[in-house]
């Protein structure tokens, strides 16, 4: 089975009060860096297909990286091998292409140059509704551009945080999103099609969590390696937690832009509704 929303985000998801883009960064343990569960096969499967047919749009790097790349491959065989899963690596690919395949895990890795730090080598099968190569070659400020108070909020404290950040520290962080679509990979042509309300929001939605990892990388320190596991449940699954944590009263305080950029806006009050249907929402 797929782990539950508590095992897979062990943290308060939401927040009340006033809208912040927070890093919200927690110490991980080396031995915690990847989630492993009994749908990995089910995630490299879903990985081994989309690259069988769309590599191109799942794997980027740019020459000159192939040195920070491998260090992430060696660290997923070593992470891989403590777990008894005897990986079996496929030498004819790019590093971050090979890693990729053997973990659940998205897998970018981000090197520090004078512009800041740049996007040089990802393997992202299982992204939330963008478009990995038009990334690659950006700074975390480009990257982001598109994000709505992104730059105000936490744009220099994202920089500040990886200059800081110690050679060979690990943190994680999650982020949320409502959507319609319990698919891995959700492509970006619809990345700004809001919801429609769903008959039965409990079974029609889902929430879906990122739960992203950053690690320094020690024989690189001029790198970082950014980990992406995807989780999703239907919101009926898990409406206990979602009544006893702040999940209504983040979705009432998220602005309109962003709560338009996260294609929530047309539902976030009948969502409350149906969580509270007595709360008089």
């Amino acid at each position: 089975m797929p782990m539950s929303f508590a095992e897979a985000i062990p943290v308060d998801l939401f927040r009340s009060g006033q809208f912040r883009w927070r890093l919200m960064t927690r110490t991980l343990p080396e031995s915690s860096w990847l989630q492993v569960d009994d749908q990995r096969e089910v995630y490299r499967a879903e990985k081994a297909a989309l690259l069988a047919t769309r590599l191109d749009a799942c794997v980027v790097y740019e020459p000159g990286s192939d040195a920070a790349a491998r260090e992430v491959l060696r660290l997923v065989l070593t992470d891989l091998t403590r777990r008894g899963l005897a990986p079996d690596v496929d030498q004819s690919l790019h590093p971050i292409d090979a890693a990729g395949r053997l973990v659940q895990e998205d897998l970018v890795v981000m090197e520090r140059q004078e512009r800041g730090w740049v996007l040089t080598s990802a393997s992202v099968c299982f992204p939330t509704r963008w478009d990995l190569r038009s990334k690659l070659g950006r700074t975390m400020d480009e990257i982001h551009e598109p994000v709505p108070r992104y730059a105000e909020m936490v744009g220099p404290m994202v920089n500040r945080f990886f200059d800081r950040l110690h050679v060979g520290r690990l943190v994680w962080r999650p982020n949320w999103s409502l959507v319609a679509d319990p698919r891995l990979r959700l492509d970006p042509p619809h990345r700004d099609d809001q919801l429609t309300v769903p008959s039965d929001p409990g079974t029609d939605l889902w929430l879906r969590v990122e739960r992203q990892s950053v690690r320094r990388l020690v024989e690189n320190p001029d790198a970082v390696c950014f980990t992406v596991r995807v989780h999703r449940w239907p919101l009926l699954e898990i409406l206990d937690d979602l009544r006893g944590s702040a999940f209504a009263d983040e979705l009432a305080a998220v602005p309109i832009d962003v709560a338009e950029y996260k294609n929530i806006e047309t539902i976030r009050q009948q969502v409350r509704c149906w969580m509270e249907p007595d709360a008089g929402l």
